[in-house]
């Protein structure tokens, strides 16, 4: 989870060396041609679909929304147990996060019913942190510069997603508030933003347990931009 301004610590920075070595065996099955999410992966919505009525950006938009309303005592990204899972949820679709950088392991109930949505890698860029962004095009840039060369990987119950990369979306120039004490450091306040990143996008699952692993990592020898995240979800639909 990137957004602009927010700086990885030398420890996150350590982090990325250590999932890498795990993660990058399944670097070579990630790049093949492009297909329909779909058809390839049953159960994730198509990345041209219009779940509940609102495309897959849109809802990435509603993601970023909901991450920066909840002030940095009670935020999902920092809880490594799951307590803080119902936080903010509202709607069809329940919302999933990563970390700032290192590990987690959650465990949450959610209703039945509900689609769920979670990032792997994302990042996030508005006028009101980046001073010398003035463009639309400015926002698009800033907002996709972290996120080249992700190495992914995503498991539900055991079984691994297919063409991750297939599940990139950059939303159009939106309308973000961003709330004080937030765990970002972001000034908060009302700008126009944009967000790009990759999103697994869950159709409602079967009542019962479910486990979800996921682990994204980017190194960035010359910047700023080094991150690595490693998830796991036990999840309670009911």
């Amino acid at each position: 989870m990137r957004p602009n301004g927010y700086e990885i610590s030398w420890q996150t920075y350590l982090n990325t060396f250590a999932i890498l070595g795990v993660i990058l065996s399944f670097a070579v099955s990630s790049i093949i041609p492009s297909a329909q999410g779909d058809n390839i992966n049953p159960g994730v919505f198509s990345i041209d679909s219009k779940p509940y009525g609102t495309t897959y950006a849109d809802w990435t938009v509603r993601w970023w929304q909901w991450i920066f309303s909840i002030p940095e005592m009670n935020h999902p990204s920092l809880d490594l147990t799951g307590e803080k899972c119902a936080i903010g949820q509202q709607g069809p679709v329940w919302f999933l996060t990563q970390t700032f950088g290192g590990r987690a392991e959650r465990t949450c109930t959610v209703p039945a019913g509900k689609a769920i949505l979670i990032p792997i890698i994302t990042g996030e860029c508005d006028y009101l942190n980046s001073p010398d962004v003035t463009t639309e095009s400015g926002l698009i840039g800033c907002a996709m510069e972290g996120n080249e060369g992700a190495v992914m990987e995503f498991t539900i119950d055991g079984m691994r997603l297919k063409n991750l990369e297939n599940y990139r979306v950059h939303s159009q120039v939106f309308n973000l508030t961003i709330t004080p004490n937030n765990p970002f450091r972001s000034t908060p306040g009302t700008s126009q933003a944009v967000v790009d990143g990759f999103y697994v996008f869950l159709e409602p699952l079967s009542p019962g347990i479910h486990d979800i692993h996921f682990t994204g990592t980017i190194v960035d020898v010359t910047g700023p931009y080094s991150y690595a995240t490693d998830v796991i979800y036990h999840l309670t639909i009911k």
